[in-house]
């Protein structure tokens, strides 16, 4: 009889320690509520990302457009994005600055290098606070897929366009007239006796392109957070822009290659106090946001799900319990 109870305890006492190891600890409940993170589709952070899907198309979804204009935690992260926004500027600035004064041949491949490294830093950073966009053609690009609602987008590229004109005075400041010539303004700086406007654009065009195709496939694409983790992402997003940054330095004297970046190159407009030829970095890399948004609605990440959703569908089965059609992770 003894031995009976004995079995009956024990039985009763293994489920309840299996849930006790399966609950959060109290530790861990604390920590979760304590430490906030902007959460949206378009962070660079994938925990930080809606665990549920939208339930209707984006463009259809009133809330998309008008939810969130007076949201204080969305303010605090566009505040992030123009700081952050424009220390990364200033980085970057004093970095070509320094080269240009070593005089060396190879500028581009230092930029390149650079680039990785900076980039990659700043979305660490910044990234829990805000997404880690630092850029109006990421965050614009971000809209048009339908990732970023209207309100967070529209404030990050106020915050990073005042962010980054902000230090673009200063350093015009800080290094006067006749060293911010010197140093070209400390990038986004072309001559045209070597490469035709035309030239200019389309290569700016190209490489945004580029850059926003690698960003969104190594750090916005969900599946990534699988197959990387969640902190190889902003380190993989540098190392595009790096390539990218490199492979357009070298096709014409006096060129300093695809940008990549609208508020940069205005702030490097205000510190050589000449707004010439801003159009190209300002339309080049917006037309590539569109056609990356054409890209991204023609083959979404999520397009096997779609498809394996439709599939039950037609054959009335329970997508919930595995359906006709399995799950993969490709």
């Amino acid at each position: 009889m003894e031995e009976a109870d004995d079995s009956i305890r024990c039985a009763a006492t293994e489920p309840s320690k299996a849930a006790a190891q399966n609950r959060p600890s109290s530790e861990t409940i604390v920590d979760q509520q304590r430490l906030q993170v902007a959460s949206f589709d378009a962070s660079f952070v994938p925990s930080a990302r809606p665990a549920v899907s939208r339930s209707i198309p984006f463009y259809r979804d009133r809330s998309y457009y008008l939810d969130g204009w007076l949201d204080s935690s969305i303010w605090k992260s566009a505040f992030i994005e123009a700081v952050a926004t424009g220390c990364s500027v200033f980085v970057s600035g004093s970095i070509t600055a320094t080269l240009f004064s070593y005089k060396t041949n190879v500028l581009g491949a230092y930029i390149g290098i650079s680039n990785t490294v900076l980039l990659a830093l700043f979305i660490y950073a910044s990234a829990p606070a805000s997404g880690g966009h630092l850029n109006p053609m990421i965050t614009f690009s971000s809209i048009l897929v339908g990732i970023c609602p209207l309100a967070r987008g529209v404030l990050y590229m106020c915050g990073q366009t005042l962010g980054a004109a902000a230090v673009g005075g200063l350093l015009s400041a800080a290094w006067g007239r006749e060293r911010s010539l010197s140093v070209e303004g400390g990038g986004c700086f072309v001559n045209f006796d070597h490469i035709t406007t035309g030239q200019v654009y389309l290569n700016e065009f190209l490489g945004s392109f580029a850059l926003l195709y690698l960003a969104f496939g190594v750090g916005l694409d969900p599946r990534q957070a699988v197959l990387f983790g969640p902190r190889l992402g902003p380190l993989l997003v540098g190392a595009s822009l790096g390539l990218v940054s490199f492979s357009t330095s070298g096709l014409a004297p006096g060129y300093a290659g695809a940008a990549m970046n609208p508020a940069r190159c205005l702030a490097y407009g205000i510190v050589r106090r000449s707004m010439a030829d801003q159009w190209i970095w300002w339309f080049g890399p917006a037309a590539a946001s569109v056609f990356n948004a054409l890209v991204y609605h023609a083959v979404p990440p999520h397009h096997l799900e779609l498809a394996r959703e439709k599939s039950c569908k037609k054959l009335g089965a329970d997508c919930a319990k595995g359906g006709p059609m399995q799950h993969s992770a490709v």
